[in-house]
């Protein structure tokens, strides 16, 4: 059995009804796992975090698990051209669902702003009755961190791709 957190014991990530494209690890992209991925599972052994996992002998990011670091250890175990560090590491952001927000229901709560590093989620006491969580799009570097801290799984995460997607 594994060892699950409080947090994680109540909430017990809740696994997506509809098939989503998995996120690949930062500096790759599905073109180049498909070209250049030969399956050794380097990439995946070289996270610290323990972030990676392979699908069909090919590594993918698992949103909640944990947070990305970009340390570039999983770039540098790779023997072939499957990392592009001269690249953006990817193009995902936080998004907030703040219907599922604890905050929406009067209950105060910013675990998320606490954990962000980059300060991409900001916490607005202005807001009655128990404040609001501010979103910056810009300032977010998609580390997932905040989605391993929100307790009811408002925040997700989403690449300029989908983005653009429902916005057409």
């Amino acid at each position: 059995m594994p060892s699950l957190s409080r947090r994680a014991f109540l909430t017990r990530f809740k696994a997506s009804a509809e098939e989503v494209a998995p996120i690949r690890p930062p500096w790759s992209n599905e073109t180049r796992i498909e070209e250049k991925c030969t399956g050794c599972a380097k990439c995946i052994s070289a996270c610290p975090e323990g972030i990676l996992f392979s699908h069909d002998n090919r590594p993918y990011l698992k949103p909640g698990v944990g947070e990305c670091t970009f340390c570039e250890k999983c770039a540098q175990a790779c023997d072939e051209e499957v990392f592009d560090l001269s690249a953006t590491p990817w193009n995902l952001t936080a998004n907030l669902d703040e219907a599922k927000c604890l905050l929406a229901d009067g209950v105060s709560c910013q675990t998320c702003t606490d954990i962000c590093e980059p300060r991409a989620l900001r916490f607005d006491m202005r807001v009655r009755p128990a404040g609001k969580i501010i979103l910056e799009t810009e300032a977010c570097t998609g580390c997932s961190a905040c989605l391993t801290t929100c307790p009811t799984q408002a925040i997700s995460l989403k690449s300029s791709a989908q983005e653009s997607q429902s916005n057409a």
